[in-house]
């Protein structure tokens, strides 16, 4: 009895050491980009490295915050934030009633659509870009917010539709097909029956999208060229050519703080996002 039940505390102990090693492989660079970005440079440049602080400055965040900054962090932080909501909310408005009619209703190709949603990531994602570029320009909305928010977009929207029908393939045929006989219409059953039900996979998603749009690179790099459209993922690129190595440690904390912060909180909503294909 007493090797049985050691063993399960055995694989405890085992799991959270392996998990502690992990956290701590993976904080360790985070907490050195912190106290990098809180040193006197010429402190950071030095031989003796000193994994406790002795002092706090913020003499390097209100640099990369200054309109005299060689890279405009502050404005693209706000180019980020425009980008991210707007992306966020076209995908998930668009992803809705696109998921309902694949999973609910008779359309012809559907599970091919669905596939082809799913094979698009297999391919490189370069096979779409030069496409979307020459749009783009033809279209004269180079280096505009629009111009921006239109690739973010074809790139989010079939994995965005793959997870929210998964959302709405877990409601009930049988609510549905009650609300139909009440007399509701389609749009009345997508407004006071679906939507409330997708609730929490709406919210996961908008979290998604954002946070997808946040750190998204290639995309700024391609179809943005003035340094007003900067993103935070350009403006910090361009600032490992610009700036001291103090003020890129405080633009790089600036920049993944939002994502850190909502992550931490809510962590569980976009793990059921994830994982929701899967599970469902």
């Amino acid at each position: 009895m007493r090797a049985r039940s050691s063993r399960p505390t055995r694989r405890r102990v085992i799991t959270y050491l392996a998990a502690g090693v992990v956290l701590i492989l993976m904080a360790f660079p985070l907490y050195g980009i912190m106290l990098t970005s809180v040193q006197f440079e010429r402190d950071i440049r030095s031989a003796d490295v000193a994994f406790v602080p002795t002092y706090i400055t913020t003499k390097h965040y209100s640099e990369v915050l200054s309109a005299e900054s060689g890279v405009p962090v502050a404005e693209s932080m706000i180019n980020s934030l425009v980008v991210g909501v707007t992306t966020a909310l076209v995908t998930v408005l668009v992803a809705i009633p696109a998921a309902y009619a694949l999973n609910r209703m008779r359309v012809p190709g559907g599970r091919v659509i669905l596939g082809g949603f799913a094979a698009i990531y297999v391919l490189p994602t370069l096979l779409f870009v030069m496409p979307l570029f020459i749009t783009m320009v033809q279209l004269g909305l180079y280096d505009t917010y629009i111009g921006l928010v239109l690739p973010y977009v074809a790139f989010t929207l079939p994995f965005m539709v793959w997870i929210m029908g998964s959302f709405v393939r877990s409601i009930p045929v049988s609510v549905e097909e009650m609300a139909l006989i009440d007399g509701a219409g389609l749009f009345q059953l997508l407004i006071r029956i679906v939507l409330p039900l997708l609730r929490p996979g709406i919210f996961a998603g908008l979290l998604l999208g954002f946070v997808l749009a946040w750190v998204e690179f290639l995309t700024p790099l391609l179809f943005t060229s003035k340094l007003s459209m900067l993103t935070v993922t350009l403006g910090l690129f361009r600032s490992t050519m610009d700036i001291a190595i103090g003020q890129l440690a405080a633009a790089t904390v600036l920049t993944a703080l939002p994502v850190i912060l909502i992550t931490a909180f809510f962590q569980k909503n976009i793990t059921e996002v994830i994982t929701a294909g899967v599970e469902r």
